[in-house]
């Protein structure tokens, strides 16, 4: 299993390396176990094709960030460590982003803004929502524009650095206090 983890990530690696620099459908599966060094039938004891481990990836990866951590950490220190995860890992996200193809990583993404937005709503009950459909209508906006807010950071020429993730920070919180 540990073996099988580890060479999953190494091809992971391979795979995120040459993503930034070249475009996904000139990347094949050959090239990333090359780059890898792991032989190329190797790849398919662990995934069916290169959009598999794409997805794997970012779920990995997220769910690393976010999911892993709900019951251990405060949901404004997930939203800080997402938003430093993504600045870090801007260009491969961001090209992930502008990919609408078999597997989209947007709507994935959605669903991790989501848990951290009601994980948020949880720790800082500043007031009750009148009825679920009312809390589920504010889940769904803040989730959807947190992830857009991402979205667009990553995928244009905007910053998303600290000044940023501090003002995502506190329009969340304000939103929170205020609804």
């Amino acid at each position: 299993m540990v073996s099988s983890l580890i060479t999953k990530k190494r091809i992971a690696k391979a795979f995120k390396k040459l993503f930034v620099i070249q475009p996904f459908d000139k990347i094949s599966v050959s090239v990333i176990m090359e780059e890898a060094g792991i032989r190329r039938q190797t790849f398919y004891s662990h995934f069916v094709d290169k959009y598999e481990l794409m997805e794997w990836i970012f779920q990995t990866e997220l769910r690393e960030q976010v999911t892993d951590n709900l019951d251990y950490i405060s949901g404004m220190q997930l939203l800080t460590e997402l938003l430093d995860f993504c600045h870090r890992n801007r260009e491969f996200y961001g090209k992930l982003f502008e990919i609408a193809d078999q597997n989209d990583f947007s709507s994935y993404f959605e669903g991790y803004c989501r848990q951290l937005i009601d994980k948020l709503v949880e720790d800082y009950q500043f007031r009750d929502f009148d009825s679920q459909a009312e809390r589920e209508l504010f889940l769904i906006y803040h989730s959807l524009a947190l992830a857009n807010v991402i979205k667009r950071f990553l995928t244009s020429r905007l910053s998303l650095g600290r000044l940023e993730s501090q003002a995502i920070v506190q329009l969340i919180t304000a939103s929170l206090k205020n609804y």
